[in-house]
């Protein structure tokens, strides 16, 4: 039994350890390995495996499935790129049906944030430089990867301590 506890948190560590090299590798290169969305896919079946409640696998499943195919919409219009999409999924398979929304929201909260600081960033450079013309925001490239860890973090904070959501009157 100690070691079923060890290897769930060990689960979730290695899931956190890999959300935060996907976050720092877009931040840095604005790329978001595969091999890092691969790493958090296959640690979730460890985390179903030993969690010490029943995990709904399938319905986590088809809220990564669901997640994926409107992701790869996005994708395709040209709204996000490919590795958002691919750690939006994977992150979206841990998060499961009961906290896709929680997940969601606190990724596009912290992706408005980074979009605004960057944005504010892009403007000072652009008066620093002294530059004629408008500041073009739409070639100013966003990390959102950062902003899906954060939320990714936060799911994982929810799954090992659910206790955080409970109302306390």
């Amino acid at each position: 039994m100690m070691h079923t506890e060890l290897y769930y948190q060990f689960s979730l560590i290695l899931s956190a350890i890999l959300m935060v090299v996907a976050a720092m590798s877009d931040a840095v290169r604005f790329r978001i390995p595969n091999l890092v969305c691969l790493a958090i896919l296959l640690t979730f079946p460890l985390f179903v495996y030993t969690a010490p409640v029943t995990v709904p696998w399938v319905e986590h499943i088809i809220t990564f499935a669901i997640i994926l195919v409107l992701g790869y919409q996005l994708f395709a219009r040209g709204f996000a790129g490919a590795g958002d999409i691919k750690l939006l999924a994977v992150i979206g398979l841990w998060a499961g049906p009961n906290y896709w929304p929680h997940f969601l929201f606190i990724t596009a909260a912290t992706g408005g944030i980074l979009s605004l600081g960057i944005g504010g960033l892009t403007i000072l450079r652009h008066k620093l430089s002294k530059k004629a013309g408008k500041v073009d925001f739409a070639k100013t490239p966003i990390p959102y990867g950062v902003a899906i860890a954060v939320g990714g973090l936060c799911t994982l904070a929810l799954l090992s301590h659910p206790d955080l959501l409970a109302s306390k009157v």
